[in-house]
C-alpha cells in the first residue's frame, strides 16, 4: 500500500515537471528577456536529470526498504502475540533479586493442616499487603513447579494451586509451598539463596483466603507426616521471616 502510494507521487511529480518545461519553453519564444529565460530553462533541465538520475532512484529504494521494515514489523508483532504466553511461563522474575527483606507480619490461625496429613498453612503479610513475594526457608535448589487442582470459588476450586518445591542444600528434604500466585516460581534448576523469594502468595487452587500452604517431603517424594521432625523446622522459618533477613540469622 504505501509503496503504491509512492508510486503514484513519483508518477504526478514527473508530469507536472515536464509541464512546467513545455510551458517556459513556450513562453520563451514571446519573452524580450530571451537569455534570462533560457538559463532558466537550463537550471530546470538540470534538476529534472538529477531527479530523474538520482533522486527518483532513491525515493524509489527508500519506498521498498519502508515496505519491507513494514511488513517485518508486522511479522514479528503477530509472532510475539503468538508465542508471549510461552515466553512469561519461561520468565524467571526472582532470578537476580535480593535476598535481604523486611521483617514480615505472620498470621498462624490454622496454623496446622491435616489436608494432606503433616501439612501447615500461614499468611504472610508485609506493609499491610498479602499478595507478597515468599523468602526461601534455605539455599537450594528449585525442584519443580506445578499446577495443581484448578481453580474457582471455594467451593469448585481443587487441589493446592500453584505450587513449587525447592530442595535444600545438605539435606535430604524438600520444602512444598502452594497456593502461589501463578507462574510465579522460578524456573527449574534455579539456584536460590536463603531469603531470596521463590513464589508470590496468592489464591490460586481451593483457599478461602491469602496464604502458604507448606509441606516438608523426603528427596524420594514421600511426604514427612511426623510433625517432630516437621514443626521445628517450620517455626523456625516463620522465626526467620517476623525477623527479616536485614538482621543476624540465628535459626
Amino acid at each position: 500500500m504505501v509503496k503504491k502510494l509512492f508510486s503514484q507521487d513519483l508518477k504526478l511529480y514527473n508530469v507536472r515537471l515536464i509541464s512546467i518545461i513545455k510551458q517556459v519553453t513556450l513562453l520563451k519564444k514571446h519573452n524580450y528577456h530571451s537569455g534570462r529565460v533560457k538559463n532558466f530553462f537550463v537550471f530546470l533541465t538540470f534538476v529534472f536529470l538529477i531527479y530523474i538520475t538520482v533522486l527518483a532512484p532513491l525515493i524509489k529504494i527508500g519506498v521498498k526498504t519502508i515496505g519491507e521494515t513494514i511488513k517485518k514489523i508486522f511479522i514479528v508483532r503477530e509472532w510475539v502475540q503468538e508465542n508471549f504466553p510461552k515466553i512469561s511461563a519461561l520468565r524467571n522474575p526472582y532470578y537476580e533479586k535480593s535476598d535481604k527483606f523486611l521483617p514480615y507480619v505472620i498470621h498462624t490461625p490454622y496454623f496446622i493442616d491435616n489436608t494432606p496429613p503433616g501439612a501447615y498453612d500461614f499468611t504472610l503479610e508485609l506493609n499491610g499487603q498479602l499478595e507478597v513475594p515468599i523468602p526461601s526457608p534455605c539455599k537450594g535448589t528449585i525442584r519443580q513447579t506445578r499446577f495443581q487442582g484448578r481453580n474457582g470459588s471455594f467451593k469448585v476450586a481443587q487441589g493446592a494451586g500453584q505450587i513449587v518445591e525447592l530442595i535444600c542444600d545438605g539435606t535430604n528434604y524438600y520444602w512444598l509451598m502452594g497456593h502461589l500466585l501463578q507462574d510465579s516460581p522460578p524456573r527449574k534448576g534455579t539456584r536460590i539463596n536463603k531469603g531470596q523469594p521463590i513464589g508470590t502468595q496468592g489464591l490460586t487452587g481451593r483457599t478461602s483466603g491469602y496464604h502458604v500452604h507448606a509441606q516438608i517431603h523426603y528427596q524420594s517424594g514421600q511426604r514427612i507426616t511426623n510433625r517432630k521432625i516437621t514443626r521445628p523446622l517450620v517455626e523456625n522459618y516463620i522465626k526467620f521471616l517476623r525477623k527479616g533477613s536485614y538482621f543476624e540469622d540465628k535459626y
